[in-house]
């Protein structure tokens, strides 16, 4: 019984005793991407306090702020390049279609292996628009779902 009380411990997230929790990371909203204004980038700041194990990204955006509903989710033609300053690798050889490497909050894209990014470091994001003209997406944010491990 001690066993499993003991692995039940260290295999759970108690930042009390292992020094690691959840956390997410997410950027500021990029406010309106549309073919007339087709770039953005944004910057994920990562704490110094610790490392990051990245597990799956997923996504959220709406068209000119439209009510979301669980039929209307948005799947915006967006592609992004994401690059970390800390290993100073980009995670891709060209933007990738956002709906292609990112999910829903229901069902995000999870990574088979974690990707750790250094504590202090820098998420680098660029986003490009190839959508049809007079469609513009308002409040485009990608999240990485992960957890910290504290140094």
């Amino acid at each position: 019984m001690v066993d499993q009380t003991l692995q039940a411990r260290t295999q759970a997230f108690n930042p009390r005793e292992t020094g690691s929790d959840y956390f997410w990371y997410s950027h500021v909203a990029i406010q309106t991407l549309s073919s007339v204004n087709p770039n953005a980038a944004a910057i994920i700041n990562l704490d110094a306090d610790s490392d990051f194990y990245c597990v799956a990204l997923s996504y959220q955006a709406s068209i000119a702020d439209a009510v979301l509903t669980e039929a209307t989710n948005v799947l915006p033609l967006v592609r992004v390049q994401i690059t970390d300053t800390g290993s100073g690798k980009a995670l891709m050889n060209t933007p990738m279609p956002l709906t292609a490497i990112a999910g829903d909050g229901k069902r995000p894209y999870r990574f088979v292996r974690p990707r750790v990014f250094l504590a202090n470091a820098t998420i680098q994001l660029a986003f490009s628009s190839y959508v049809a003209a007079a469609t513009t997406y308002s409040d485009l944010q990608l999240v990485l779902h992960g957890y910290k491990i504290y140094r």
